[in-house]
């Protein structure tokens, strides 16, 4: 820079005026280096119209160069050193200076330093001289390094930004979380000048697309996976422990020699973890092909991370929504939320798409108006449901009520209504709950009243008496009028005690049988014993009962108690006539038959054939009806316990061949076989052996007579190691399937074509059970219809010898 030439006297003599200008215009220079020096800035004189440029010492410095460095510096110096995407804004504000459009110049731009980094100035200047034509001649200007202030303002921009990013998106009213995600990613590739973007799920070792913002030539893909390994996810979540990561230049960093950067070549990315209820998620990306010519700042670091959280946060909520949903879909009603105010009109807020499936109408519907709901209730229902809720609200108590209601032209349903009410800060009251359709169990529990009514009815009215009592303690629960009275007991007499009030003790031992069977079988009787009234009288009974397990566990019993009485009278005058007329009738029909068996025999002298034959007509039946008399007495003697049992240790074989033996010519004139196999020789048992004879008989000969025409009647004596079996098997029609019930009942005869006309008396197979039982036996059989029958005695092989 020159400096003005110091007046001498060659120039003539200087005045004193002269000399005082000259004194301050060098005080007013030293003032101004002074302050230039002062404010570290940089100083420049540009010819704007040769380029001829001067600039001080701390312009150069500024750049990193010494002033020597650039010499000689002219308008070209500046055009190198600027930053060319800044030349275009610098000539653009100089031309406006030019034009005088602008007072001053005042440019904010690069330049290169010597280092090889860009570093900010300040530029400043104006022209103070002009050529005569206008233009500008002589501008002046200063430079100051502005980096640091630059960059302070840009990250706090940087910040600004990106908090605004994240109140857009936290104040986005959009409900879609899909939407609010691709937003999401949309604004944070603009901001971060990334062109892709990635929200990822990390599934073991799997990396999943699960949303994106990229070109559309980018290839993605939503739900496409890789292997983990094979990601820059990979480094985030090995390297940085749940931090984010960010690359400036993959190229050049030390994850160059990755899989993924082979795999993808990205060379600019930034991440953060998604962390959804504490556990990874995934990972929210952003990247480039292109390296960034600066390195992540911290505000972006920043930015991506609290981004991340933003929508780990949305993620939740949405799967927690899916959740939710999922979990309505499920449940067999509906769910939902009804709001009532102080005026009146009510409203459902929420409530799951099963409403429709009770009421018939949409959750829309009825979102601001609940009366579509009402119109559906039946009417005789509608009154006790707005009470209902009225009452809940008055006590602000749990709601709760059963109500029919009808879907356009479908059948009434019974529907059970649940809810808890709020009181809300206007005096709504809002009432969270449940509304299923409980028709079928509705309908079964009325059904089951109606029932119980009968049952009870058909309970008061059974002529058996009918008792409830506890399994455990014998308690009286229940009894209904046919017990208590011919007891004698009122109810309130009989629910105060236990049932061995009334039996006797006499029945101590029954009472512990019929518990042993209640324990083991759930069931006990029928047992015939006698109840004890109240004035300390008894009365026959036959009691049979089971064991049951109500609702709530308790083990109770029922019992049938039938008074016998009057059956046990019949059965006495029953038992008194057949003794009365077989006595009377056995004297003279043995008179009969002796004599008719002589005049048939010829004895008393030969007949016509007419008369022989009639004769013998007449034997047979009285013979009949003598064994008849018998079989009446036997079984007379046997009911009555009247009939002595000579007990003894037996062998069965030759009692079995004896009565073979006796029925030979029998079975020989029915065209039948009687054959004895599988006999055990030393089978012995304890028997009344003229008592067994009589069984083995009876089953013999129904086997004979029911045997068709050349069958065969096989005997078989086996034994156990406990009991010795007698089975007779035939050929016959077998035991109709209605008649097997009564086989061994008195007078029982079985009724079909393959039966009439072999009728006997219906006694014998009564007879043989009452005598094998007081031996303390028993008989049985089985039989296929059609296809033949086995009876079989079964008999104790050892036991005391004498009289029963």
């Amino acid at each position: 820079m020159t400096t003005p030439n110091t007046p001498t006297e060659a120039n003539g003599p200087v005045t004193e005026r002269e000399s005082e200008v000259y004194r301050e215009l060098k005080q007013s220079e030293r003032r101004a280096r002074s302050v230039i020096e002062g404010t570290n800035v940089g100083t420049w004189e540009w010819n704007i119209q040769t380029g001829e440029t001067i600039v001080n010492a701390r312009w150069a410095q500024i750049c990193g160069y010494r002033l020597e460095e650039l010499e000689p510096v002219s308008i070209q110096t500046w055009l190198d050193l600027t930053h060319p995407e800044d030349l275009k804004e610098a000539e653009l504000r100089l031309n406006a200076h030019f034009n005088q459009t602008e007072s001053v110049y005042d440019f904010r731009g690069r330049m290169r330093h010597k280092d090889g980094h860009w570093i900010w100035v300040h530029t400043r200047g104006q022209v103070f001289e002009w050529t005569q034509d206008g233009a500008p001649l002589m501008m002046y200007g200063t430079q100051a390094d502005v980096t640091q202030e630059t960059h302070n303002l840009q990250r706090i921009q940087q910040q600004n930004t990106a908090l605004g990013i994240l109140n857009e998106l936290a104040l986005d009213p959009e409900t879609d979380d899909t939407a609010r995600i691709q937003k999401a990613l949309r604004l944070g590739s603009e901001y971060l000048t990334l062109p892709l973007a990635i929200v990822s799920e990390i599934t073991s070792e799997v990396y999943t697309i699960r949303w994106f913002h990229a070109p559309d030539d980018a290839g993605l893909e939503i739900g496409a996976h890789f292997p983990l390994s094979q990601t820059y996810c990979s480094i985030l979540i090995e390297e940085t422990q749940g931090q984010s990561l960010a690359i400036d230049h993959m190229g050049r960093s030390r994850h160059c020699s990755h899989d993924c950067y082979e795999a993808f070549g990205l060379e600019s990315y930034i991440a953060a973890p998604i962390m959804v209820r504490d556990r990874l998620f995934g990972t929210l990306n952003f990247s480039s092909s292109e390296p960034r010519h600066t390195a992540f700042s911290d505000t972006e670091i920043t930015f991506v991370t609290l981004l991340a959280r933003w929508i780990a946060g949305v993620i939740e909520r949405k799967i927690s929504t899916e959740l939710q949903t999922k979990l309505i879909e499920q449940v067999p009603g509906v769910l939902y939320q009804y709001r009532l105010w102080p005026d009146g009109h009510s409203a459902f807020p929420f409530a799951s798409p099963h409403l429709e499936h009770i009421y018939g109408v949409e959750p829309a519907d009825v979102l601001n108006d609940a009366s579509a709901v009402f119109k559906s209730i039946h009417p005789d229902d509608q009154r006790d449901v707005e009470n209902s809720i009225s009452e809940s609200a008055a006590n602000v108590a749990i709601w709760q009520h059963q109500y029919r209601v009808k879907q356009g032209s479908h059948a009434w349903r019974w529907v059970e209504g649940q809810a808890s009410p709020e009181v809300l800060p206007d005096q709504s009251i809002m009432w969270h709950g449940y509304i299923a359709d409980i028709d079928d169990k509705k309908r079964i529990e009325l059904a089951l009243k109606e029932s119980e009514a009968q049952l009870r009815r058909l309970y008061e009215l059974s002529p058996i008496g009918i008792a409830l009592n506890d399994y455990h303690s014998g308690d009286f629960l229940d009894a209904n009028e046919s017990l208590m009275a011919p007891t004698g007991y009122t109810g309130k007499e009989l629910t105060s005690s236990t049932f061995r009030r009334l039996l006797p003790s006499s029945a101590a031992t029954l009472i512990e049988r019929i518990i042993a069977e209640l324990r083991e079988t759930g069931r006990y009787g029928p047992y015939e014993l006698d109840i004890l009234r109240k004035d300390g009288t008894t009365y026959p009974a036959q009691v049979r009962g089971m064991r049951i397990t109500n609702a709530s566990g308790r083990a109770l019993v029922w019992s049938l108690v039938e008074d016998i009485s009057e059956r046990r009278k019949i059965d006495r005058m029953k038992s008194e006539f057949i003794s009365t007329v077989s006595h009377e009738l056995r004297t003279p029909l043995t008179s009969i038959a002796g004599s008719l068996g002589l005049v048939s025999s010829g004895t008393l002298g030969k007949l016509p054939d007419q008369v022989t034959r009639l004769i013998s007509i007449a034997h047979r039946n009285s013979e009949q009806l003598k064994a008849l008399v018998d079989d009446l007495l036997d079984m007379e003697k046997l009911m009555s316990g009247r009939m002595t049992m000579h007990l003894s240790d037996e062998q069965l074989l030759p009692i079995v061949q004896e009565a073979s033996d006796r029925l030979r010519t029998y079975a020989i004139d029915s065209g039948v076989s009687v054959v004895i196999e599988n006999a055990d020789p030393d089978a012995t048992a304890t028997i009344d052996r003229a008592r067994l004879d009589q069984a083995v008989t009876n089953l013999l000969s129904n086997a004979i007579k029911f045997s068709p025409n050349h069958g065969t009647v096989n005997v078989a004596i086996q034994t156990d190691g406990q009991q010795a079996h007698i089975r007779v098997s035939d050929e016959g029609p077998g035991v109709p399937n209605n008649f097997r019930p009564r086989i061994f009942q008195k007078f029982a005869q079985a009724d079909s074509s393959d039966t009439r006309g072999k009728r006997g008396t219906g006694l014998g197979l009564a007879i043989t059970k009452e005598i094998m039982t007081q031996m303390g036996g028993n008989v049985d059989f089985t039989s296929v219809e059609g296809n033949g029958a086995t009876f079989w005695l079964s008999m104790p092989m050892t036991g005391p010898q004498g009289e029963s």
